[in-house]
């Protein structure tokens, strides 16, 4: 949790309602998989690791050969 500071929004997408918000990233304990974002607009916790990854905003296929 050091480097993150509280002062710092980040603009998140949920991964389950789609929809875009603007949050500063929660502790809820000690642990990194605690540190992320409540989506105002379905409850779902948000990990600030899927927030940050631009490799997890890309649509996930199930064909092999889809990553390349």
């Amino acid at each position: 949790m050091d480097g993150v500071t509280q002062d710092q929004s980040f603009d998140v997408e949920c991964p389950h309602c789609h929809k875009s918000f603007s949050a500063e990233p929660i502790e809820g304990g000690r642990a990194a998989r605690y540190l992320g974002f409540k989506c105002p607009h379905c409850r779902l916790f948000v990990p600030l690791h899927r927030a940050t990854d631009a490799a997890l905003t890309e649509p996930l296929s199930r064909d092999p050969d889809a990553a390349s």
